[in-house]
């Protein structure tokens, strides 16, 4: 679905979601009569009120919230488990990640916020470029709104993870859980924890940072078991897919430049083993071989009978308006300038000319081989295009899933083009009734859960308001300070200094994602 679209449904359901509650809570019919209004309470308002309160569903405007005791019993039976051994000691080493992390989540705050080496310098050969940022990610700005759907599933099981540490640390130190639930603000899902605040408190100061750190360690294990998953993809992927071995093209968009023509466009299914004489068999190799062209322009090796049998020099030869050397008809599309590449000792004819007028296409079907990086040949003379610097000229080896041969796809153009258009996988299926979306829709769900849950244990640990981490710096100052600061004002003065500093950090680190993004948009 269209993600316009999307949230305009999404706005529609909330709206009749909305109208509906009010209607059936607060409506009063002014000009019914007496037994109507009776009717109209006993079939519809108290059935209404009834649901709500035995389903724990509750509708404000754009919100949603769900809250149960279901989960209560369950919580408690595995708390109170032959693990609970186990599980103590893995919420003691929890709160070790969790201090450990929180000095590093402030850190990470500082480098989004003061890093000037962000994406607001928009350079094109950048984008060939697969480099890790650290920033905030906001749907729709930095985040793709195609993939909506991924965040919310992945936000939901991360804060849902993140809850379950608190509930099940919180049983195994005998503090009451009360309920859990779920918040929905428009489309953002957020899980809640329901404790007794009067017995956290009374806990002595390392009971209560495991229950207070346990949401964060949740999230942490929970990061590294999807990275062990993704470790193993070459073992499970294996009956299945052919795995770094070739990519294949799964979507080709329709302003894509390399779009099917024929036998000479790129079609979905399509396998593609080389770009020119660079061999691609994972996205990273996609990019680099991408890049390639544009670092150094491939020079061909053809005979001097090809370049005399089929030169189309035009007679006065000159430099456009761009400085680049033309000796072709700038009205052909299909020709191209070359400069023949002299390395005086190779025997080539007198007659050769410096520059000659060919056919992309015949030219690089006709080629033996690639030149070096000399500009030499085992078998022929090296000729290379004289392009523009954004412009280079990419040839895609290409076979069907079952290895026959096709005909190469030669584009001459900008290699962010083909980037942008053409979306490729490196899961090439073994068999007809298996697809390479099945696997990329299953990585890109781990890469997600990684990022969320990695991310939403480095945010909760910051101290900020409303985060575990305001509560877990607040425990620390208010236990290691008594005897130094006694005054209980004073430590939570301090505490809320702390507290302010992170949420001002948090705050900048996303106005700056914002300020970035209106960059993007008018430039």
């Amino acid at each position: 679905m269209d993600p316009q679209v999307f949230f305009v449904v999404l706005c529609i359901l909330y709206s009749i979601l909305f109208f509906f509650d009010r209607f059936f809570k607060v409506f009063n019919l002014e000009f019914g009569d007496h037994i109507f209004r009776i009717s109209f309470q006993i079939c519809l308002h108290y059935p209404y009120e009834t649901f709500l309160r035995k389903t724990g569903f509750s509708v404000e405007l754009m919100r949603l919230k769900w809250h149960t005791t279901f989960f209560n019993r369950s919580i408690l039976r595995l708390g109170n488990s032959c693990c609970r051994i186990w599980l103590i000691k893995s919420f003691t080493i929890g709160v070790m990640a969790a201090l450990f992390l929180l000095p590093v989540g402030i850190i990470l705050l500082f480098i989004a916020i003061f890093n000037s080496s962000s994406s607001s310098k928009i350079v094109e050969d950048s984008a060939l470029i697969d480099s890790i940022k650290i920033e905030i990610l906001l749907p729709g700005i930095n985040l793709p709104l195609e993939e909506i759907g991924y965040y919310i599933t992945t936000l939901l099981i991360a804060t849902a993870i993140h809850e379950l540490g608190h509930a099940l640390a919180a049983v195994l130190e005998d503090v009451p859980v009360t309920g859990f639930g779920f918040h929905f603000y428009f489309c953002l899902p957020l899980a809640y924890t329901e404790i007794s605040a009067e017995h956290l408190n009374a806990l002595k100061w390392f009971r209560k940072l495991r229950i207070l750190c346990a949401g964060i360690w949740h999230n942490f294990l929970f990061t590294g078991t999807c990275y062990l998953l993704i470790l193993s993809l070459n073992f499970v992927a294996t009956p299945f897919y052919n795995l770094n071995r070739n990519i294949i093209v799964t979507q080709i968009l329709t302003q894509s430049p390399l779009i099917g023509k024929g036998d000479k466009g790129l079609y979905e299914r399509n396998v593609i083993t080389h770009i020119n004489n660079c061999k691609v068999i994972d996205y990273d190799t996609w990019l680099r071989c991408l890049y390639k062209t544009l670092q150094s322009r491939p020079g061909y090796c053809v005979s001097s009978d090809f370049i005399r049998n089929n030169d189309e020099s035009i007679e006065v030869s000159h430099h456009g308006p761009d400085g680049t050397f033309q000796c072709c008809d700038e009205k052909n599309e299909k020709l191209c300038c070359f400069e023949y590449i002299d390395n005086f000792g190779n025997g080539a004819p007198v007659e050769i000319p410096q520059y000659v007028c060919l056919e992309v296409r015949r030219t690089l079907e006709d080629a033996y081989d690639y030149c070096t990086s000399h500009g030499t040949c085992n078998i022929g003379f090296c000729l290379k295009p004289l392009l523009r610097n954004i412009t280079t000229i990419l040839s895609f080896k290409r076979k069907t899933i079952d290895h026959k041969g096709l005909k190469d796809v030669i584009y001459m153009g900008h290699p962010v083009d083909v980037l942008r258009t053409v979306r490729i996988s490196p899961f090439v299926p073994k068999h007809s009734f298996v697809t390479p979306e099945w696997a990329d829709a299953y990585v890109l769900f781990l890469k997600y859960n990684i990022v969320f849950n990695l991310g939403l244990s480095l945010i909760s640990s910051v101290p900020c308001f409303g985060f575990d981490g305001h509560h877990i710096a607040g425990t620390i100052i208010h236990s290691f300070l008594i005897n130094r600061i006694t005054e209980k004002r004073k430590r939570e003065f301090i505490s809320l200094i702390v507290s302010g500093l992170g949420t001002l950090f948090l705050v900048l680190a996303i106005l700056k994602v914002l300020w970035l993004s209106v960059l993007r948009y008018l430039f």
